[in-house]
């Protein structure tokens, strides 16, 4: 039952509650860090994948990219269906089943540029098959735990502070276990964080434009990343940032960008496993009612546009205020935190987006968020039982209203991380 895998990745997490304590006081070295950590992700490598199929779109993906096929054009349903083409109707012949068991078959592919390329060199290890998955996977995130030591050690800290991200059981298993594609992220991540504080903008620039060739959320840390020096700088840097964005998103361009495009259906309407976007979705609609203007705009749509203008504001605002290229990492966790807390969709995996940072800013809140997030594999057995409406309006707030009475209690007090 799903229960007992959110039960048993809640427990453990209580115990990684307990490490920065631990390596305040100095009893972990890097060696240990690193080993626990690795152990950790073995003994997830031969197993089956717990309620999670993301991967088969991937393997499709990688497979589609190395038959000289755009997945950005076509679905697998088309391609099923034979509406296709020829080459699309054998990718799905050599499947052997992947391309009929693919979540929302109907779209195109979400996942951008960057990411496929790493599905496709996880099809030269082992075409069709998870474990090349889990190798580049594995592989992206030992380059990005190396550059986040190096991040810690540029801003004086242990860089055994790496356990924060490599002893986490969530990302453990929703990494090498699931195979989420999420730890694309971390290398281009770390690295564009990294150059920042060092002062390299241009290049953190072209840093950040690969984070979003994995996944496109990392384009709002820019003016946090990039907004430093002389004028002539930061706008070179900007130049860089969208020029090379642009060119690694041609092959999304040459797609679709309709209502069968993945992008736009996850921009538009995706939604799962939130809380604080439902209340403020239910306060506007409230608002627009009482004022008679519910027929202008959806309110889905409306709370989406604020949200993303909000992100904006405050990245800006982190940005032109930033003083100290050490405060770097604390605005971009900021960012990121919120986009994941204030997002329609909060999958466990999205953890990712957040984590990072906290190896640098350990915030009560947030990592308590790691060990309630796990919460959301109830929903699978709710599914069965014919109530996943209960979950997704009251039930997801023991993930997320925890978290947020930490985090305003801390403000509130003036508690900071150490």
């Amino acid at each position: 039952m799903a229960w007992i895998t959110g039960l048993t990745l809640g427990v453990s997490g209580l115990a990684w509650l307990g490490l920065p304590r631990s390596l305040r006081a100095g009893e972990v070295s890097l060696l240990l860090a690193l080993g626990i950590g690795l152990a950790m992700r073995m003994i997830y490598f031969g197993s089956e994948p717990i309620r999670e199929i993301d991967f088969l779109r991937y393997l499709w993906d990688g497979a589609a990219v190395d038959a000289g096929l755009n997945p950005f054009a076509v679905g697998p349903t088309e391609a099923i269906q034979g509406m296709a083409g020829v080459e699309w109707s054998a990718l799905v012949q050599r499947s052997g089943g992947v391309a009929e068991g693919i979540s929302y078959g109907v779209l195109a592919t979400i996942y951008p540029p960057v990411a496929q390329a790493a599905f496709w060199i996880a099809y030269q290890i082992d075409p069709w098959g998870i474990t090349g998955l889990r190798v580049v996977f594995l592989v992206a995130e030992l380059g990005g735990i190396w550059l986040l030591a190096l991040l810690l050690k540029e801003l004086g800290r242990s860089p055994a502070w790496i356990a924060i991200y490599w002893w986490n059981p969530l990302v453990a298993k929703e990494i090498i276990n699931s195979a989420h594609m999420d730890a694309l992220l971390l290398p281009a991540l770390a690295g564009a964080v990294l150059l920042a504080v060092k002062g390299r903008p241009i290049l953190s620039g072209a840093a950040l434009a690969v984070a979003a060739g994995v996944k496109v959320w990392p384009l709002i840390l820019a003016p946090v990343l990039i907004w430093q020096g002389r004028p002539r700088v930061w706008l070179t840097a900007g130049v860089v940032l969208v020029l090379v964005t642009i060119l690694i998103a041609i092959p999304m361009i040459m797609g679709r960008l309709d209502s069968q495009s993945g992008l736009v259906a996850y921009a538009g309407g995706w939604e799962r496993n939130h809380a604080l976007f439902g209340a403020l979705r239910g306060a506007v609609a409230r608002m627009q009612d009482a004022a008679g203007m519910l027929h202008l705009m959806n309110p889905n749509s409306l709370v989406r546009i604020i949200i993303a203008f909000g992100l904006g504001v405050t990245a800006l605002v982190l940005g032109w205020r930033m003083r100290d290229r050490v405060n770097i990492p604390v605005a971009a966790l900021a960012i990121s935190a919120l986009l994941l807390l204030l997002s329609p969709t909060a999958y466990p995996w999205y953890y990712v987006w957040v984590l990072p940072f906290l190896c640098v800013v350990p915030n009560r809140g947030l990592m308590l968020l790691g060990v309630l997030l796990p919460f959301y594999y109830l929903r699978f057995d709710m599914y069965l039982w014919g109530n996943t409406g209960l979950f997704d309006q009251w039930i997801v707030w023991l993930e997320f209203g925890p978290v947020l009475a930490l985090i305003a209690y801390d403000l509130v007090t003036g508690r900071r991380a150490t």
